[in-house]
């Protein structure tokens, strides 16, 4: 039961890495819709083009994103190559 709370954990995680390094207008959306509460905001920020990046964050968010990702696949990995390996040894 545990491994699959920790799959689950690490699809949410791979999934949240993946919308920060690749679909970051909808991600900056979000935060401007969550931090004003206000729909004028989110809709400016999506209709950015994609290559404006008006905070200069644009390399920090896909470089954090993509280690985001490859964490979780690796934890996500590592949890199931372990419970294989123990359940192996036990038979």
């Amino acid at each position: 039961m545990t491994l699959y709370l920790i799959d689950a954990v690490a699809a949410l995680f791979l999934l949240a890495g993946f919308h920060l390094a690749f679909r970051q207008k909808l991600v900056r959306a979000w935060g401007a819709r969550l931090r004003r509460s206000d729909r004028r905001a989110a809709a400016a920020c999506l209709s950015q083009g994609a290559t404006e990046d008006p905070d200069g964050v644009a390399s920090v968010f896909r470089m954090a994103g993509v280690m985001i990702m490859a964490f979780s696949f690796t934890l996500c990995a590592f949890a199931n190559l372990i419970a294989y390996y123990t359940a192996a040894g036990r038979a």
